[in-house]
């Protein structure tokens, strides 16, 4: 998969020689599907205007692979990326940098088995992590290595099963215990009201890096986009306003979700929003954070974030 990610990047690289993004035209913000997409939600119904009147267009993209090659080749000039893919891209070569963290760490740790309350009742057990290669395995692992276990002997980590499968799967009790994001875990207990969640990852984090939370997804700029400062701002403070707005209110921001196709029913996306853990950290505030989970990586898959951790232009200042 690394290599994969590595020819695919260098493949549009050279098709399309990172075009410069022409003088006038629609600067597109492209959000994931999914709980990342949400807290973008109101940008969809009312998009952000810029300073010479042009009016920015929204996509809802299904997938990282695609939101990658469409950064990369220039035709998305704003996105919303997984931290550790962002500054993958920052090392491959693409000049892009982070604006602002949107969200921030939105895993659960949930079992229906009554016996498990700590790190230490997992050995010799199965857990289900969903997303291997980014932020659930790379943080779980951790965690189990600070809870006195060894990832690789001690228990199996299983990456088999998809994130709505995974839900349906925890909550029918074909599995005993999974780590999975929202909107999934509000999916999932739903389901089955009994399950529970005796291992607080957030809390782990913060004995095992000193930091209240870690980030998961972030919005970035193509610097080479035509987007001046002027602009960034603007399209900076509608982000704001939006994640403002949508945790203000989940019922309506539910109804736009399902609305603009952004992957969830409005029932589940409105439950989920409060968990969900949205936040708004412009890039220099979130530095720290953000460098305490790319080390993780950095330990665990060098090649996972470009080899190193992302130099000081990599954190935008609008």
């Amino acid at each position: 998969m690394k290599s994969a990610f590595s020819r695919l990047i260098l493949g549009i690289m050279v098709l399309f020689s990172l075009p410069l993004f022409p003088e006038g035209r629609v600067p597109v913000i492209a959000a994931l599907k999914g709980p990342s997409g949400i807290a973008l939600v109101q940008l969809f119904e009312n998009p952000p205007t810029l300073s010479d009147g042009r009016v920015a267009r929204m996509e809802a993209v299904g997938s990282a692979d695609l939101m990658v090659a469409k950064l990369v080749s220039g035709e998305y000039q704003v996105a919303v990326l997984p931290i550790n893919m962002a500054a993958k891209l920052r090392r491959s070569g693409v000049d892009l940098s982070l604006a602002a963290v949107i969200g921030n760490g939105m895993l659960s740790f949930l079992t229906n088995n009554p016996a498990i309350a700590g790190i230490p009742d997992l050995k010799g057990r199965r857990v289900d992590v969903a997303g291997q290669g980014a932020t659930p395995e790379f943080l779980f692992r951790r965690l189990l290595k600070d809870g006195g276990l060894d990832p690789g002997k001690d228990l199996q980590l299983s990456f088999a099963l998809g994130y709505p499968d995974m839900a349906a799967a925890l909550a029918s009790g074909a599995i005993e215990s999974a780590v999975l994001p929202e909107p999934f875990v509000t999916l999932a207990r739903m389901k089955n009201k009994a399950l529970r969640s005796p291992i607080d990852l957030r809390a782990l984090w913060k004995v095992s890096t000193g930091m209240d939370d870690y980030p998961m997804t972030a919005l970035v700029i193509r610097n080479d986009s035509g987007i001046d400062r002027a602009d960034a701002r603007i399209i900076l403070n509608a982000v704001h306003a939006s994640i403002e707005r949508t945790l203000q209110d989940p019922a309506g921001a539910g109804v736009l979700v399902a609305k603009h196709d952004l992957g969830l029913a409005a029932a589940i996306a409105t439950a989920a929003i409060p968990r969900c853990n949205f936040v708004y950290l412009e890039a220099k505030e979130a530095k720290p954070e953000i460098t305490a989970l790319l080390s993780v990586f950095l330990e665990s898959a060098p090649a996972s974030i470009g080899g190193a951790l992302p130099d000081d232009a990599f954190y935008a200042s609008y």
